[in-house]
């Protein structure tokens, strides 16, 4: 039978007072509210993003409810999947929130040890002082990468990729131990294997940063300097760059202050293009080097963690203050991009931009000795005053002002992005560890499917 709220197709000219569609579409109504949605089909396919049209009720206990956002697209087994279920971070871009698992960023940031918030996304809960004490150990205690990782990031030319260098440091980092290759050993390693799943995010947290330090060593003609067992994360990471006061040969305790917050607000940001990489390659089962690889492949587009890059060399062309007005003044025309503005998540400022605004504030004295960055603050007072830009919500990019953070610490352009993969791996390995810990039934590959648009039945 029927049901009484049906929606009343516009059509004419029906049989047995069946009106007809004017259009192929698919009638959806959402039994919380009533609400009633048409989606065009077209080529026996629906647009899966249209059904977050879909606004969920207020009245739920979810604070995704409260905030009516859209309805989320879900496929509960792992193919064709279009959001997974994770337990990691929750972001909301209207309210301007993130949390780490359940704690929000602002009792995190400048409060907790980077290497603290570490073990909070991969292993899910606070480490106690003995669980810390553990967890940076087991880190210090990761053998120095080959003498073939070595030469393998030295094969590169010296300006060349620092992000090809660290996947082909990671290439050689992986078939130094051909054991942990799940299609070598013929057997799954890490599906419902929590130790050897361990075992691996500790070995790449601690080999990824040497070898993004060799690179950029390299890069600049610099010896690379081993970590000590005594450092912390952050600390080993500076020394290994050679980011040492020349009094002392250690990293400033300022500069290391710094960058745990920088890492702390970049650890994780949900599901993003190149998260959802590395889980698109875990869903095969291969050894975790291979998922990162993929992470950063994708992170290096300009549409991602690229666009970086971009919005600098963008920054460069202005030249100086004195011609920002006229930048701002083709932006608005349309003849030119403002890179580095603007969001998809966030409709308010980003959460972030606090934290990263107090640490460019206290590395003001760096800051003015960069005529860069006295352009990049230019252009953003420009455009926090104009009408064109405040209107459309085009906010700053929280990454961007990171850029410029790691720019007083005197790392060059190039290196910002190699820099926010080594913070973003915490994220990284906790969405592979949750990825492995899946238990219900046979494990599935991510297919996601695709409308063919091509012809068929072609003869010659």
């Amino acid at each position: 039978m029927p049901s009484a709220t049906a929606p009343q197709v516009n059509a004419a000219n029906g049989t047995n007072g069946i009106k007809e569609p004017l259009a192929d579409v698919l009638h959806v109504i959402d039994s919380r509210t009533g609400q009633h949605l048409a989606l065009k089909i077209q080529q026996n396919a629906i647009n899966a993003t249209d059904l977050k049209q879909l606004k969920a009720p207020k009245d739920s206990e979810h604070p995704e409810y409260q905030n009516e956002q859209g309805l989320r697209v879900y496929d509960p087994g792992y193919s064709n999947t279009l959001v997974s279920e994770s337990k990691i971070t929750y972001i909301d871009g209207l309210e301007g929130t993130i949390q780490y698992r359940g704690y929000s960023i602002h009792d995190i940031i400048g409060k907790k040890k980077f290497v603290d918030l570490s073990h909070l996304l991969i292993w899910g809960h606070w480490p106690s002082a003995e669980e810390a004490q553990t967890y940076q150990k087991r880190l210090n205690d990761v053998p120095l990468i080959d003498e073939s990782v070595f030469n393998v990031i030295r094969s590169f030319p010296k300006k060349g990729s620092i992000l090809g260098m660290m996947v082909a440091g990671l290439s050689a980092l992986q078939s130094s131990s051909m054991e942990t290759i799940p299609a070598h050993a013929a057997k799954n390693l890490y599906m419902g294997q929590p130790e050897n799943v361990d075992q691996q995010v500790i070995r790449v947290l601690s080999s990824l940063s040497m070898i993004t330090a060799a690179a950029y060593c390299h890069h600049i003609g610099r010896d690379f300097t081993p970590p000590r067992k005594d450092f912390s994360y952050v600390e080993n990471f500076l020394l290994m760059t050679g980011t040492v006061e020349p009094s002392t040969g250690v990293p400033n305790p300022r500069y290391v202050s710094a960058v745990e917050r920088l890492w702390t607000c970049v650890a994780d940001h949900e599901m993003t293009c190149s998260t959802a990489a590395l889980l698109q390659t875990a869903s095969a089962l291969p050894d975790v080097i291979s998922c990162l690889i993929s992470a950063i492949s994708a992170t290096y587009g300009p549409l991602h963690g690229g666009a970086i890059e971009v919005a600098y060399k963008n920054i460069e062309e202005i030249g100086s203050v004195e011609n920002v007005p006229a930048k701002i003044a083709r932006v608005k025309a349309g003849k030119e991009r403002l890179y580095g503005y603007g969001h998809r998540v966030y409709r308010v400022t980003d959460p972030r931009f606090t934290y990263i605004s107090q640490i460019l504030g206290e590395l003001s004295e760096e800051a003015a000795k960069d005529p860069l960055l006295q352009v990049a603050f230019a252009l953003d007072r420009a455009a926090a005053e104009d009408e064109y830009f405040t209107s459309r919500k085009l906010r700053p990019n929280a990454d961007l002002f990171a850029a410029f953070a790691y720019s007083c610490l005197g790392f060059p352009a190039e290196f910002i992005l190699p820099i926010s993969v080594v913070s973003r791996t915490q994220g990284f390995m906790a969405h592979w560890k949750e990825a492995m810990a899946y238990t219900e039934g046979s494990p599935r590959i991510w297919r996601p499917g695709q409308k063919y648009t091509g012809n068929l039945n072609q003869k010659e």
